[in-house]
């Protein structure tokens, strides 16, 4: 089997517990090769959600829509195994327990445990997606580009946009999850990824795919200048925060 076939497996089952094949092969080559495949994984994930709209419209077209909100969201957080809220949390507890110093924002990065603003950080993403979904949802009733564009679009350029961070900012730690990526995170991939998604963004938004793609590019810019300020870079936990950040705010964007 090609690189790119193991690739594709390595960063489903990485990204997500979407059920896949045994691994025989998770070497450097492979893990590299995966990163074409992160808005791709996004993809799923959204067609999943996506489904599970369908189904509970099918099943019942004048269910409450808070109640298919909280589902989407549920199901959001399981298919990703809460990796990416994780590294909300932590990044959360370092921001602020660190006080400004390098170091110590490592240390408590490294630290299992989630303090209160941890706590606080996961509980705001959660509440403002699950807003952003309901509201999605109610504005969808008759635009099913505008679903596809919040379940399925965000997710992909959420993960695309770590690509960004990596291709573009430095890796603080000597060793980690990340570090046997990070030279496969490159300019050209960012370029071939980002005018995809623009493309897709045009398709289905149309006249508001500017506002998205500029919202997305200045809340990646303005993150990086924050990790930049702090670490000097990025950690594995930063890049998790980063997918949750960016869906965050891409779905409030739509729906405003």
């Amino acid at each position: 089997m090609s690189t790119y076939y193991w690739g594709f497996w390595y960063a489903l089952i990485f990204l997500s517990r979407v059920p896949g094949p045994y691994l025989k092969r998770i070497d450097a080559q492979v893990q590299q090769a995966a990163m074409w495949f992160y808005p791709v994984v996004g993809a799923i994930l959204g067609l999943l959600l996506v489904g599970l709209v369908s189904l509970c419209l099918y099943y019942n077209p004048q269910v409450s829509l808070l109640l298919v909100g909280a589902l989407v969201l549920g199901l959001w957080v399981y298919f990703t195994g809460a990796m990416h809220l994780d590294g909300v949390a932590d990044t959360a507890d370092a921001w602020v327990g660190g006080l400004g110093n390098h170091e110590r924002t490592l240390e408590i990065m490294k630290d299992p445990r989630i303090g209160s603003m941890g706590v606080a950080a996961m509980v705001v993403i959660l509440l403002v997606k699950f807003a952003a979904i309901v509201a999605l949802l109610q504005s969808s009733a008759d635009n099913s580009a505008l679903l596809l564009s919040g379940l399925v679009l965000v997710p992909m350029m959420a993960r695309a946009g770590i690509i960004g961070l990596m291709a573009t900012t430095a890796y603080v730690r000597k060793e980690g999850m990340v570090s046997t990526t990070q030279s496969a995170a490159s300019l050209r991939k960012l370029l071939v990824m980002a005018t995809v998604l623009a493309l897709l963004a045009v398709l289905l938004l149309q006249g508001q795919a500017g506002w998205i793609l500029a919202v997305w590019v200045g809340v990646l810019a303005l993150y990086r200048r924050a990790l930049k300020k702090r670490l000097g870079g990025y950690t594995g936990d930063t890049l998790g925060a980063a997918v949750e950040i960016q869906e965050t705010v891409l779905l409030v964007a739509l729906v405003l």
